[in-house]
């Protein structure tokens, strides 16, 4: 489009996926012609891996950028995927998707963008989309299962003895015998309570490359568990705790592209240089010569490696 200038990050993005990027591995979810998706796969991963470019993420946003700037409809060729559409695209091909990194690592080193010489980690710490407030601790569980057992058994012994009342006085054909919505409810919390307090009893997921203590199955009174997004944890940060993740990155410094990323769920910067840095040899086949990280990457297992 005209309105969008030539050399634009728009045009490049969507030059490079139709003309440079293997896309076999989406492609290949699609078995046949017959019922082929209304958007073209090309298309649709053009338009995610600009987002990202942009820092656009909700499917929500995207969708509104399609119909209202120029940038996006140059990229889609005016097309206006929904929210939805883009949700689902994004979910069912996200493997695919990200294999796509590797790809677009090897060609910047082909075109000699990443030279390697001196790479910079780094890492911060990002809020999750749930509140610390729905976290509760492994104790906090023991107690709460105890207390709402109890609190719904006397709930069931009344609400039979309203069943037999009302038995009494409507007649035993009536819909008496169902439980108050209120019953339900207490009884649903006490059934989640009893799922997270399961999951702390199986022990942490493993951390990629990171040792961890054999879990006993009993966790301490302390460790938490959030209800919304289980996996991420409380995290000291800047801003002090926050419910969320440690994004890690390790940075190409002549070019600023990066070389090797990573996402989990443990507070420590120290345990994550050896991984990002076994994921840079598998990226590009080749090591930096130099890399320079803060304090929080410093212990003695890193210095000998």
């Amino acid at each position: 489009m005209d309105l969008v200038p030539e050399g634009h990050l728009a045009h490049f993005i969507r030059n490079v996926v139709s003309e440079q990027l293997d896309l076999s591995e989406i492609w290949d979810s699609y078995g046949e012609e017959r019922g082929y998706p209304p958007y073209h796969p090309v298309m649709m991963t053009a338009l995610l891996l600009y987002c990202n470019g942009v820092g656009i993420y909700s499917s929500r946003r995207i969708a509104r950028a399609c119909q209202e700037r120029v940038d996006f409809m140059a990229l889609t060729g005016m097309q206006k995927p929904d929210f939805r559409t883009i949700s689902l695209f994004r979910l069912r091909h996200l493997e695919g998707l990200k294999g796509l990194f590797k790809q677009v690592l090897k060609l910047c080193r082909k075109a000699g963008m990443v030279k390697l010489g001196h790479v910079a980690l780094d890492g911060t710490k990002i809020r999750a989309k749930a509140s610390s407030y729905k976290s509760m601790s492994y104790g906090g569980m023991k107690k709460a299962e105890r207390d709402l057992k109890a609190e719904v058994d006397r709930w069931f012994e009344e609400a039979e003895r309203i069943d037999r009342e009302e038995d009494e006085l409507y007649g035993t054909d009536r819909s008496g015998d169902e439980l108050p919505e209120w019953v339900a409810d207490k009884q649903k919390r006490l059934e989640k309570i009893r799922q997270a307090k399961a999951e702390l009893e199986r022990g942490p997921d493993p951390v990629k490359n990171t040792p961890k203590a054999k879990p006993t199955g009993i966790p301490p009174d302390k460790a938490q568990r959030n209800f919304t997004d289980p996996e991420s944890r409380p995290m000291k940060s800047s801003q002090g705790f926050v419910q969320g993740y440690n994004a890690q990155a390790a940075v190409d410094v002549g070019s600023q592209v990066i070389v090797a990323q990573s996402l989990v769920n443990t507070g420590s910067d120290a345990h994550q240089m050896i991984p990002l840095l076994q994921q840079i040899r598998s990226n590009l086949k080749h090591q930096a010569n130099e890399i320079s990280a803060d304090s929080g990457y410093c212990s003695e297992l890193n210095l000998k490696a």
